[in-house]
């Protein structure tokens, strides 16, 4: 019989989020088999070339030193390794491990920068927020490039006449703009220095005030439809030459307690511990929230509390039985334990400024987590989300 269903993708997290659930469930049973810890596991098969070609190099790994400092801060190696052999009460205690991956990418993005005489400046990009605050982002890059104080940038956004540039997906939009941004200055620069050479030197303001011009300006990109191909045409043969020497990614690290009961299988996430390599860090503040909320996000795919996030349908008719928020179950605050996230704040020197992106890669992993923990709490090896009462009794 054929159903009327959704598709079978990626939805409200990247694909990554289920697909490192299978891996890295399946790396701790095996571990398990094995009598080997489940990070000395990881460790004896990291690999420093792309295990996929045999031959393409990670442009950044760090995947042994975020364990490490995971680890040591989770007080990892102080557990017993045996399933179901902590308690606290009536509480089965267990910890779990897991690896985050997400690829890194760039795209073009269209900019203007504007430099005014009264040493203002101007970001114009139409790139959309939805709550990282890009803004920020973008206007600490350009005073940095521009030797400016963060207060005198001002970065306009989320209007469709301004330039274009990529979505904020797939983890993109930061880099991308990032380098577009960075060039902007650097035109900026140029022209501010030739005309110092014909109007003398000084600061960019006395230069634009003896040159009786307002402001200067560079632009990044077209909107036309020629110079979007023009713009495609510059940048593919960089994006193709990066894409065969290396492989970009971000990984992490998660460290997951639970408690579950004994007698109900109810399940509390009581501890998290995240730690990161997404390149440089930009805004340690925006940066920590977007791990810590992808970490959120990996909470309600892999569990939520008694009753777990999950689209219920009727094999009959295909419909959507829980289709409302008062029927369909995600985690509310008091299901969220104290996340620490943690950053290396290593630059990956193949991309713009280092950046390798925070946006996603904190979802990834999570699922995983919580599972292997589950399994070092009670004994029972969950490989089907969400994690629900039927599945612990």
């Amino acid at each position: 019989m054929q159903l009327d269903l959704l598709a079978n993708t990626f939805m409200r997290a990247p694909g990554e989020a289920i697909g490192t659930f299978a891996l890295e469930s399946a790396l701790d049973e095996l571990a398990c088999e094995l009598g080997m810890d489940p990070i000395e596991l990881r460790m004896r098969n990291d690999t420093e070339v792309d295990p996929i070609s045999g031959k393409k190099k990670f442009s950044h790994r760090k995947l042994r030193e975020l364990y490490a400092l995971g680890a040591e801060r989770f007080g990892w190696h102080e557990r017993n390794p045996e399933p179901r052999s902590t308690c606290d009460g009536r509480w089965l205690v267990g910890t779990g491990v897991a690896t985050a991956y997400h690829p890194q990418m760039n795209m073009p993005a269209n900019v203007t920068v504007r430099l005014s005489a009264d040493g203002s400046v101007l970001v114009r990009c139409a790139f959309h927020e939805m709550g990282m605050d890009a803004a920020t982002a973008q206007a600490q890059i350009a005073a940095d490039a521009l030797g400016v104080p963060f207060d005198a940038v001002r970065v306009e956004y989320g209007d469709p006449t301004l330039p274009m540039t990529p979505a904020a997906a797939g983890s993109v939009q930061t880099a991308s703009i990032a380098a577009s941004v960075i060039q902007a200055c650097e035109e900026l620069k140029q022209k501010l220095q030739a005309m110092a050479r014909k109007t003398g030197g000084g600061s960019s303001e006395e230069i634009l005030r003896r040159a009786k011009v307002p402001h200067v300006e560079a632009v990044i990109g077209s909107d036309t439809r020629l110079g979007r191909i023009a713009g495609r045409a510059q940048f593919l043969p960089g994006f193709l030459i990066g894409a065969q020497r290396w492989i970009k990614a971000a990984p992490g690290a998660h460290f997951c307690e639970v408690k579950v009961d004994a007698e109900t299988g109810e399940t509390r996430v009581s501890r998290w511990l995240g730690v990161f390599d997404i390149g440089r860090v930009i805004n340690a503040k925006t940066a920590a929230s977007q791990l810590r909320g992808g970490i959120v996000m990996g909470l309600g795919l892999g569990l939520g509390l008694a009753m777990a996030e999950e689209t219920l349908v009727d094999p009959r008719t295909g419909r959507i039985m829980n289709p409302s928020l008062s029927e369909y179950h995600v985690p509310v605050h008091a299901d969220i334990p104290p996340i620490d996230v943690s950053f290396l704040d290593d630059p990956d020197p193949t991309t713009p400024l280092g950046i390798l992106g925070a946006g996603e890669v904190g979802v990834t992993g999570v699922g995983a987590a919580v599972a292997n923990a589950v399994h070092h709490a009670t004994g029972k090896r969950v490989r089907d989300l969400p994690i629900t009462l039927d599945k612990l009794l």
